[in-house]
């Protein structure tokens, strides 16, 4: 597969090469321009980015390590295609390291993390989808920041990176209505008034019902996907 016109050259940019051809494979990765189980050559594509094949290679391990990309032992890699099996076990991490540091986090926020929370409650609707994702994506990592360590974060960076493909498959960012923007607002804002309260049960089952919403529909999704 040649990957003309799914990726955009990054070799005028002024960042790091890897951060760059990362962000750009991940981009098509989640927008679909790089379909599941899509193979591709490492070297059109780095002739398609502008760049030489080692951040390529550097930016295809580490996509490979969020569950994105599936290295092959010759010069080509593939996109991880998206299975019922793999959005489960996600979930199934998110569970076990989420749910107990959402909980330990509760009702323990300076008032500048609160005011942090409610600015990024409010960046969640923002118009611009790429705003709004990028401040759902750091809500929920506020949520948990008070009882995290590094590894902690870690850890639920890759597993949050790697859900996010299934995500955009249902609760896509350019494709919302307003009465949608409304309900997706709501539900993040009880979440917010949980973690104001010092009760990491109360606030460790709020965060569940609102994952394992979020999982259901998903799997719907993907159901329908896979008998296809």
């Amino acid at each position: 597969m040649t990957v003309d016109g799914q990726v955009r050259s990054v070799a005028a940019a002024n960042a790091s090469a890897v951060d760059l051809v990362t962000a750009e494979i991940r981009r098509a990765v989640l927008t679909g321009a790089l379909a599941p189980g899509a193979n591709f050559s490492i070297r059109d594509l780095a002739a398609q980015l502008g760049v030489s094949h080692i951040p390529i290679r550097e930016a295809l391990r580490r996509l490979e390590s969020q569950g994105l990309i599936i290295l092959r032992q010759a010069r080509s890699a593939s996109v991880a295609p998206l299975t019922s099996a793999d959005l489960q076990a996600i979930y199934r991490l998110r569970y076990v390291v989420e749910l107990p540091l959402a909980g330990a986090s509760a009702g323990r926020r300076t008032p500048a993390q609160i005011a942090r929370l409610d600015e990024l409650l409010e960046g969640s609707r923002h118009p611009d989808p790429d705003i709004a994702w990028q401040a759902h994506y750091d809500f929920h990592a506020a949520l948990v920041h008070p009882a995290a360590n590094d590894w902690d974060e870690r850890v639920l960076e890759t597993l949050w990176m790697a859900a996010e493909r299934y995500t955009h498959l249902v609760f896509d960012p350019t494709q919302i209505t307003e009465a949608e923007r409304a309900r997706r607002y709501e539900t993040h804002r009880v979440l917010r008034e949980a973690a104001l309260v010092e009760d990491p049960d109360g606030m460790a089952q709020a965060l569940r019902q609102h994952l394992r919403a979020n999982e259901e529909r998903i799997l719907s999704h993907i159901a329908a996907l896979e008998h296809r």
